[in-house]
């Protein structure tokens, strides 16, 4: 999969749709109206050129504005105030995002029928950016309004500049804001595990976050590495983890781990040896594939097994929390609850496969 760059990173951010409106809010102080919304209208349309369909809201939002204030900048706008200007301007902003919100049930709709989830959520993110703009603003013009409500018919340069630089606050603390959450979300998604969607058959259909799979309980099924350590017919087992999603706290083996995206099976079975017990070279052996699921999670789990019948390498693993179970042990206990429920499926076929072998060369 290709990697985003800065450039794709940047252009994702949709308040940087406000640009137009900033830059605008800054030149009409310096230049001729009609080339300071030219400027503002330009840098709009570069935006809804550059920027995908479903990200580009706010730009459409800007260009209908400068659109609207370029034909106006022929009237009467091109000689009051500056104030007054981007007064209006920013009026016809806000209306337009109003009628942009007001489509809001209807776009999604229409983005529902796209199957790239991505861009619908960036859609959505858009809107998210709309409904802060136009409060945002809002709050603006109601304190113009009062401003004037108030009996003031002149505005001294001083106030002209605080009102100017009050909007200048507000657009920047929105793209400040958004740039700020849409990194965080890069981070947190950056450090999120990538579990594939698998079919029955193994083929990968697709990846999910960890985090999004875990509340949806059983809709995707996952791989997952299982590692049986045996020592001299005894297999070790330990209590799973009280973060687990399958059975927390009963007995089974330490070794299990998803399979990440783009990770192979070899990768998985070392990553979880390791974590475990710091070994990497384990004698391996792949034994079983099969489908586990119930109202929790759904599984395609690969069971390997690793004999270590050496005494002084088993005790160089470093183990911690477990102990090694035989047959009698387990048989004895199972059916009560304190194994997993994996555990019992596969003991059933290691009792007749490899510890049978083992017993079977005892009696020899």
């Amino acid at each position: 999969m290709l990697e985003v760059t800065k450039i794709e990173r940047i252009l994702r951010n949709p308040s940087f749709g406000l640009l137009p409106l900033l830059i605008f809010s800054i030149l009409i102080s310096y230049i001729n109206s009609r080339l300071a919304v030219g400027i503002a209208l330009l840098l709009s349309v570069i935006g809804l050129i550059t920027v995908k369909k479903n990200i580009r809201l706010i730009y459409d939002v800007s260009t209908l504005t400068f659109l609207m204030a370029l034909m106006l900048s022929f009237t009467t706008l091109s000689v009051i105030p500056f104030l007054n200007k981007l007064i209006i301007v920013e009026v016809v902003f806000v209306i337009v995002l109003i009628f942009i919100r007001l489509s809001k049930g209807r776009l999604l709709t229409i983005a529902a029928r796209d199957r790239d989830k991505v861009s619908k959520g960036f859609l959505k993110e858009s809107f998210r950016v709309a409904f802060q703009s136009q409060y945002g603003l809002t709050i603006h013009l109601l304190l113009v309004l009062l401003f004037f409500v108030s009996g003031n018919r002149e505005i001294s340069s001083v106030t002209t500049t605080i009102l100017i630089t009050l909007v200048q606050v507000i657009i920047f603390g929105l793209i400040l804001v958004e740039t700020t959450r849409l990194h965080i979300l890069r981070r947190k998604l950056y450090k999120e595990e990538w579990l594939p969607v698998v079919s029955d058959t193994g083929q990968v259909m697709g990846r999910v976050a960890k985090s999004v799979t875990r509340d949806m309980k059983n809709k995707f099924m996952h791989p997952v590495v299982r590692v049986a350590l045996m020592h001299k017919g005894s297999i070790y087992l330990k209590e799973r983890d009280l973060t687990r999603l399958l059975n927390p706290g009963r007995l089974d083996y330490p070794f299990e781990k998803y399979m990440q995206y783009n990770d192979d099976i070899d990768q998985t079975v070392k990553k979880t040896i390791s974590k475990e017990c710091g070994a990497e070279n384990l004698p391996l052996r792949f034994m079983l594939k099969y489908t586990f699921e119930n109202e929790t999670t759904k599984r395609l789990i690969f069971l390997y097994v690793s004999e270590v019948n050496d005494e002084e390498q088993f005790g160089s693993l470093n183990l911690r929390g477990g102990k090694l179970w035989t047959t009698a042990q387990i048989e004895d206990n199972i059916g009560t609850d304190i194994f997993s429920e994996c555990f019992e499926l596969e003991f059933e076929y290691l009792k007749n496969t490899l510890l049978l072998a083992q017993r079977f060369k005892k009696t020899l």
